[in-house]
């Protein structure tokens, strides 16, 4: 297992790859980031703790075919009032 920091057109893209647990991929098999930042030393960090809780590496890559899914929000209720 190991954590993939892509750069693609001037975003990060924090993915968690190699086992099956931690795969997210949708019907059409499209990899799905775990976190997406302008910033790549908010990246960085996020990808070390990726790291640190599975105790694994951090491989940086640029590019790359096609751009994977942005993870989605959770829904919150609205407060009412």
């Amino acid at each position: 297992m190991y954590i993939e920091v892509r750069e693609k057109g001037g975003k990060y893209f924090v993915i968690l790859r190699g086992e099956d647990l931690y795969r997210h991929e949708d019907s059409t098999g499209k990899q799905r980031a775990h976190f997406v930042s302008i910033n790549k030393d908010e990246a960085n960090n996020v990808a070390k703790q990726f790291a640190k809780q599975n105790k694994c590496l951090i491989r940086w890559t640029s590019g790359g075919i096609e751009t994977p899914e942005l993870p989605t929000q959770p829904d919150f209720p609205h407060a009412e009032g």
